[in-house]
C-alpha cells in the first residue's frame, strides 16, 4: 500500500498491518495497536519511520529487507 505517502498510525485501517521480512526469511504482522505505547511509539507516528527500529528476534538483524501494509492475514 505505499503509494508515495507516509501514514501515521492512527490512519491505518482497523484490519491493516505492517508486515516486516528479515533477510532470514522470517515474516511478522503487526497491528498499529502493537505498536503505539510501546518503546515511544505513539498514533502520530510515521508508518516507514519504523522501519530502522525493527531488528529481528531470529538472527538479530536491522533493518528489515522488505516492509509492507496490507490486510491482516489470518
Amino acid at each position: 500500500m505505499h503509494n508515495g505517502t507516509d501514514p501515521l498510525l492512527f490512519d491505518l485501517a482497523s484490519r491493516e498491518c505492517i508486515n516486516v521480512e528479515c533477510q532470514c526469511g522470517r515474516v511478522v504482522q503487526l497491528a498499529a495497536y502493537q505498536l503505539i505505547g510501546r518503546n515511544g511509539i505513539t498514533g502520530t507516528t510515521r508508518a516507514w519511520s519504523l522501519r530502522e527500529r525493527f531488528r529481528c528476534l531470529k538472527c538479530k538483524r536491522r533493518p528489515p529487507k522488505r516492509m509492507w501494509i496490507e490486510k491482516w492475514r489470518n
